[in-house]
């Protein structure tokens, strides 16, 4: 019976360790599905306001150009969430910081149907550049550390819940004006936020990462200061993602200040303005996944170059296109580069501070690209009425292609900050050697 005894121990030891390291991967996917169900919710009411906005602002009486002003404040809004409170995902906040940006989301939504100046308009690009701003690095931050084997298939994923609420929100947003009319489809869409995000708020999953790895090392590694994250830009490999960040950013800010603007003013119908957006929005959706595993594949700044070759030129084509279906196609090829460099420019951040300040180097990378971002949203409507939109759009190509191509070129030289935090083993983690 001893022996018997003994030769049962070993398989119940390895049953209950397979047990350990199933629950350990459901954990993983279980945090997953909570980022994926808060990027949707966030996306998808960020997306509702953009097909409304030429209503919303004849109803406010705001002009085109203080549109320019609506935008770099929701930038700004996003810088201080990018900096500030993005780095509280580096201390054990995950779940304060994601969750409270989709409660936020869902008030700034709602701000638009309230007020009826540009001050409650500027309060709520306000809120919802916060949401963003808290959101994007925490979470790609979380996955940075928890998948360092391939963070860019899981960046992808993310990127792709991202892209369908995008895709999903200018639809609603005209269905819900043709049905309810403008400031009903505001009210609901805030609740649908909230409804949304209910995955996320339920899960306890996502929790700090930045103790993951062998006993002890958490407890021996201190918490860096907000202040310090600052620090990372002295070095060539963060400076270097950051500008492939930029490069992504920088035609959202021309795209978030006038592109609706643009197609209203060729004649473009409310439902055409949706399927121009949802035209960039679908096929990002689907190719995103795509985008995760290329840039896992060649490298992100190998990957970022490709994208960012394709994008400049379809940037290009804006300028002197002035069919507006012509640009809904056009739409279409374009979701692919910025979709790849979307991709590249997170991994090669995350290459870059794999570590504990994960969600500290997001934020700052999203932060400068946000700064030039915003800096091109503010230009984007003096630009317009100036030269029209071939000097709009010339401009915002050669203002992605300079950071894309410094950045690429400053890469070839630089290396990672800090090493990537240890990704618990049967060995080392504490529920796991409890089993044995």
């Amino acid at each position: 019976m001893r022996a018997t005894g003994h030769s049962l121990r070993p398989g119940l030891r390895i049953d209950r360790t397979a047990n350990n390291v199933l629950a350990m991967w459901s954990t993983r996917a279980s945090s997953e599905r909570a980022l994926h169900a808060g990027a949707f919710a966030i996306s998808a009411s960020f997306m509702v306001v953009f097909p409304l906005l030429p209503d919303l602002q004849e109803r406010a009486g705001i002009s085109t150009a203080q549109l320019g002003w609506i935008a770099a404040s929701g930038f700004v809004a996003a810088l201080v969430a990018q900096t500030l409170i993005a780095p509280h995902a580096d201390r054990g906040r995950e779940r304060w910081v994601i969750n409270g940006a989709i409660v936020m989301m869902a008030l700034s939504t709602v701000v638009y149907a309230v007020g009826d100046s540009i001050h409650w308009f500027i309060a709520g690009r306000i809120g919802a550049g916060l949401a963003y701003g808290a959101f994007t690095p925490a979470a790609i931050g979380l996955i940075v550390r928890r998948w360092p084997e391939a963070p860019g298939r899981h960046i992808g994923r993310l990127q792709a819940i991202e892209l369908a609420g995008m895709a999903l929100g200018p639809l609603l947003a005209v269905a819900g004006k043709v049905w309810l009319g403008v400031l009903p489809t505001l009210w609901v869409a805030g609740a649908l936020t909230l409804l949304a995000g209910v995955p996320a708020f339920a899960s306890r999953e996502v929790r700090s990462t930045a103790g993951l790895g062998r006993v002890g090392q958490a407890a021996d590694t201190p918490h860096h200061s907000l202040a310090s994250g600052f620090g990372l830009l002295r070095h060539r490999s963060v400076i270097a993602a950051a500008l492939v960040m930029t490069a992504f950013f920088v035609p959202i800010g021309a795209y978030d200040a006038l592109f609706p603007r643009f197609l209203v003013d060729l004649g473009s119908s409310d439902w055409l303005v949706g399927a121009a957006l949802m035209a960039f929005a679908i096929p990002s959706m689907f190719l995103a996944t795509w985008a995760g595993r290329t840039v896992d594949r060649l490298g992100p700044f190998r990957a970022a170059s490709l994208g960012g070759a394709a994008n400049v030129a379809v940037i290009l084509t804006y300028g002197f296109v002035r069919v507006p279906m012509v640009i809904v196609v056009i739409g279409l090829f374009e979701s692919g580069g910025q979709t790849l460099v979307g991709a590249a420019g997170a991994a090669a951040m995350g290459w870059a501070v794999p570590g504990r300040r994960a969600a500290t180097a997001q934020g700052l990378g999203e932060a400068t690209a946000t700064t030039a971002g915003a800096a091109v949203a503010f230009l984007a409507a003096p630009l317009y009425a100036a030269g029209g939109p071939a000097l709009l759009f010339v401009t915002t190509a050669v203002l992605t292609a300079g950071p894309l191509a410094l950045g690429v070129r400053l890469a070839r030289t630089a290396r990672p900050v800090e090493e990537p935090v240890p990704v618990a083993t049967v060995a080392d983690d504490p529920l796991l050697a409890a089993s044995r």
